[in-house]
């Protein structure tokens, strides 16, 4: 299964237009961004554990992917999971109880797709290829330095 095919399924959750399938519209949405960005990490050659540090890997490797468009999408990406902790953690949260915001959520998460898409065919794929595999390169220098 291909991760935005969680996309299609927020989608059909905000239509539900209750707390419960709002909130997790806006969980679906993120985990297809990030789950086509494990993916495509995946396709460099970068892997992750599948635990908690791993959602704050994919955004610091895209951030430093030396391209400012897929910065950009890491930082939308950061928003996406800020929004997917409090819809699945912050009960007393009232945000989810319109669908327009969620409808949102689901906007900003096909656009970081989108965005990356860009970047999956020849020549930006081997820029977008080289970016990530740098940083991939610096950080474990100083992770093997300490």
């Amino acid at each position: 299964m291909e991760g935005r095919a969680f996309l299609n399924t927020a989608q059909k959750l905000t239509q539900m237009r209750d707390e419960p399938a709002l909130r997790s519209a806006v969980s679906r949405a993120y985990y297809a961004v990030y789950n086509f960005c494990i993916h495509l990490l995946g396709e460099f050659g970068i892997h992750f554990s599948k635990d908690y540090p791993a959602h704050e890997k994919v955004y610091f490797y895209l951030k430093n992917s030396a391209i400012t468009e897929i910065a950009t999408a890491a930082d939308d990406l950061r928003v996406l999971r800020k929004r997917r902790n409090l819809a699945d953690y912050g009960m007393a949260s009232k945000e989810f109880q319109n669908h327009l915001a969620c409808q949102g959520d689901i906007v900003r998460a096909q656009g970081v797709i989108l965005q990356i898409e860009k970047y999956l065919k020849e020549p930006l794929r081997t820029q977008l290829k080289n970016g990530l595999r740098a940083y991939h390169a610096i950080i474990n220098l100083s992770s093997s330095s300490s």
